[in-house]
């Protein structure tokens, strides 16, 4: 089966590559403070990001020519390579601790995060046992239980958005594939529920709850954060500062390279820009799903559809935490966030993403 460029829809490619542009600038200029507090360098973060850029970049191309269906073959046993790292993460003194969670594998000057890649291993699970299972079948429940013990896992660093990111996933893809609602709304009321316990049982997380609703509670302390992302935002106004010229990245907005790199775009770019940002979001996620419709492969559909949905859910996630809709949850947004493991495991899942269109495109040519 021969793959060619040609197959590719260029419109949602030049999406994918905007995205990516946008993503690099923002990253370098978000960044600069931070860079320049930490090393003396105004640009260290921002090379990160670039060399992490030029990794995940291969791995695009690399899985574009790579049949995507090599993924449904492989998929328990990267998924037991990944339980094995999160175990060793959490439990061992290989994991680095910072921020209260331990998260990081520190790997000569660079910090990977196991759990961005947990991510797509719990995606190939649940991709597999759509393709493969009934929801009444007891194999079928052989992924989601070991799907859950990972998603246990990443509870446990502690990082509860990205659990909670991939319990909605889940639902997603649970809905959109055959599972009957009454199946679907027991696990949703199952998750729910456990949400609820997890946050009343950990005070952290309850008083993201309070001082999101009111975050003047306490200005200087846990309501900060979202204050001062608030002021980015406004500061920005219609037309913004201009790039590279946020005032609050300088010291004031905390991670505002990372979680918080939202609110440094509206900062600098404004209303207007934030705007084109978001359009361009919504419309690659809706290029992305009307191409995915077309693939007659059902493993392949199932699985371009759970990449955009990933992709697509991280974004939502991310700007409405930084403009307040949501409370503070650790979400990065993809292709901007600094963050080398992100934007890697980005780019790779964009290759196998090409590679589900191409292939089906020439298959059908």
């Amino acid at each position: 089966m021969s793959l060619k460029f040609k197959n590719t829809d260029r419109f949602f490619l030049e999406l994918t590559f905007a995205l990516i542009a946008f993503g690099l600038i923002f990253a370098f200029t978000s960044s600069s403070h931070e860079s320049y507090r930490l090393t003396g360098f105004f640009w260290s973060l921002g090379i990160k990001q670039l060399i992490a850029f030029f990794i995940g970049f291969m791995l695009f191309i690399l899985f574009w020519f790579l049949n995507y269906r090599v993924w449904f073959k492989v998929t328990w046993n990267l998924a037991f390579v990944i339980l094995i790292i999160m175990i060793l993460t959490v439990f061992t003194n290989i994991g680095k601790t910072s921020g209260g969670a331990q998260r990081w594998i520190d790997i000569g000057h660079f910090q990977f995060q196991p759990a961005e890649i947990a991510k797509f291993s719990v995606l190939l699970l649940m991709t597999r046992q759509l393709t493969v299972y009934k929801w009444f079948e007891k194999k079928s429940y052989y992924y989601i239980v070991f799907a859950l013990a990972i998603i246990l896992i990443i509870l446990k660093q502690p990082d509860l958005g990205s659990a909670a990111l991939l319990v909605l996933l889940g639902l997603q893809l649970f809905f959109l594939f055959e599972w009957p609602l009454w199946l679907l709304g027991s696990f949703i009321a199952i998750a729910a529920y456990g949400g609820f316990l997890k946050i009343q049982t950990t005070p952290y997380q309850l008083d993201r709850i309070k001082f999101w609703l009111d975050p003047f509670l306490e200005p200087q302390g846990r309501g900060y954060n979202l204050i001062q992302a608030k002021y980015a935002l406004g500061l920005g106004s219609i037309f913004g500062s201009g790039i590279g010229s946020s005032i609050q990245k300088q010291g004031y907005l905390p991670v505002s390279h990372s979680d918080f790199i939202f609110a440094v775009i509206g900062e600098e770019i404004g209303f207007i820009g934030v705007s084109v940002i978001i359009i361009l979001f919504l419309t690659w996620i809706l290029r992305g799903l009307h191409l995915i419709n077309k693939t007659q492969d059902k493993y392949g559909k199932i699985l371009g559809t759970g990449i955009i949905l990933l992709i697509g859910t991280q974004a939502v996630i991310n700007i409405t935490v930084a403009t307040g809709l949501m409370p503070v949850t650790g979400i990065t947004l993809p292709f901007f966030s600094c963050g080398g493991t992100s934007l890697i495991v980005t780019l790779a899942m964009c290759g196998i993403l090409f590679n589900v269109i191409s292939t089906n495109n020439n298959e059908h040519n």
